[in-house]
């Protein structure tokens, strides 16, 4: 399946979740991340916009735990990550997605692991994005990549260009 097609497939997948379907399914998947969490001091995320997995939460715990967070800001044509203290520490940015606003840049390749969103995904870890190949131009540096997303998004095998960067892990609501 092309990406486009894939990304067409994982939103309206994702979009017809019921609101009390996407709040049993976003305490599944906070329960599995907390177990990847641990051992972490320094991790990369993305603030989820209001159809995507909830990260919100994660965020806050990560807070509680002491495990440092660093979100992306758009840059040109990639992602730069910097360190927060807490979601008051962001404000809509590029596509109304929640950026840092203060800068404290961590490189990728310094964090722990990285929990990358997507839109859908197939069983070998390849992922589509949005189409704009952020997350790509900084993924290769990072030590353990880690997509999140509803089980619904899973699609059949998305083709893949040789600048995507295939994930480590992809968690999901699904029982293993």
């Amino acid at each position: 399946m092309d990406k486009q097609e894939a990304r067409r497939t994982g939103r309206e997948a994702r979009k017809a979740l019921t609101p009390e379907e996407r709040k049993k399914a976003d305490a599944r998947i906070f329960g599995k991340v907390k177990d990847v969490l641990k051992g972490a001091s320094l991790i990369g995320c993305y603030i989820s916009l209001a159809e995507e997995a909830d990260t919100r939460r994660i965020l806050e715990y990560c807070r509680e735990q002491g495990i440092r967070t660093a979100v992306p800001k758009v840059t040109g044509s990639t992602l730069v990550f910097h360190e927060i203290e807490s979601l008051s520490d962001t404000e809509p940015g590029a596509f109304g997605v929640s950026e840092p606003v203060r800068e404290r840049p961590v490189r990728p390749e310094d964090m722990d692991l990285m929990l990358v969103p997507l839109t859908a995904f197939d069983g070998d870890n390849h992922r589509a994005g949005y189409g704009k190949g952020y997350y790509d131009s900084v993924l290769s540096g990072v030590k353990k990549k880690i997509g999140i997303a509803y089980a619904v998004q899973k699609t059949e095998q998305i083709e893949t260009d040789p600048w995507d960067i295939t994930l480590d892990e992809i968690i999901t609501d699904r029982e293993p």
